[in-house]
């Protein structure tokens, strides 16, 4: 007997986005599983897999715990075409390093400016997962804060070593689209485009994203000019484009 794949994450994880946009490109029946930070660590425990989130548990109780295993989860069982396009290691070699630098920096420095902010924080804490980690979370929020700060290094330095890989990453793919291509590698959507947008949505805050970030109107405004200035390079009207065709 067959169950329907079971998706654990953090909901307003930017890597979750990344698996949660691939299930649902590739018309993949699923159920997320959502909680808060440090609330998630049990059930991916239970479920057989790492502390860090997202990880999905397939169908036939195969537990991924990558966000880039899903990616290639999606591409074999799915109905769209393939994320990866065989043979194409410009796209590999893309996603890899966006996974490796650009999203551990965007994340940061989400955090960095929302962890300032005590409404805006509690604002996101309280839209998802169960309704006792809401409350627990409220609860723990300056506990959780001072974990994720010591654990992320989110300070001042880190925030700028992160302002320094984003803006260069910005720079390199605002390069390579000068010649007029729609999509990073090729004619079409691969995974080099769907993880640029979707690490890319904490410092880019689109429209499509919104129900995981604060109400509008609570975004701190430091983090409301720096993603102003993101959004309006070619690389991120790119990003924005990307989650507008989705």
């Amino acid at each position: 007997m067959t169950m329907t794949p079971r998706l654990i994450t953090i909901a307003f994880s930017h890597y979750c986005e990344k698996a949660r946009w691939a299930l649902d490109r590739a018309d993949i029946d699923y159920v997320e599983d959502a909680h808060l930070p440090l609330f998630s660590y049990l059930p991916l425990v239970r479920a057989g897999a790492k502390r860090t989130a997202p990880a999905l548990v397939t169908d036939d109780g195969t537990v991924l715990v990558d966000s880039t295993d899903i990616l290639r989860w999606c591409d074999a069982h799915g109905r769209a075409e393939p994320l990866f396009p065989p043979g194409d290691d410009e796209v590999v070699a893309l996603e890899e390093e966006f996974d490796r630098h650009l999203g551990p920096a965007t994340r940061r420095l989400g955090y960095f400016y929302l962890l300032k902010d005590k409404r805006a924080t509690l604002d996101v804490l309280a839209k998802h997962g169960p309704r006792w980690e809401r409350v627990l979370g409220k609860a723990s929020r300056p506990l959780a804060a001072a974990l994720l700060r010591r654990g992320l290094r989110i300070d001042p330095a880190g925030a700028e070593r992160s302002r320094a890989v984003i803006d260069r990453t910005f720079s390199e793919i605002g390069e390579r689209l000068r010649d007029g291509r729609k999509y990073l590698c090729g004619d079409r959507l691969t995974a080099a485009d769907l993880t640029f947008a979707a690490l890319a949505a904490p410092v880019l805050l689109p429209d499509q994203y919104s129900e995981y970030l604060p109400r509008e109107e609570l975004v701190p405004p430091a983090f409301r000019e720096v993603a102003d200035a993101y959004r309006a390079t070619p690389a991120g009207e790119y990003g924005l484009r990307m989650y507008l065709e989705r």
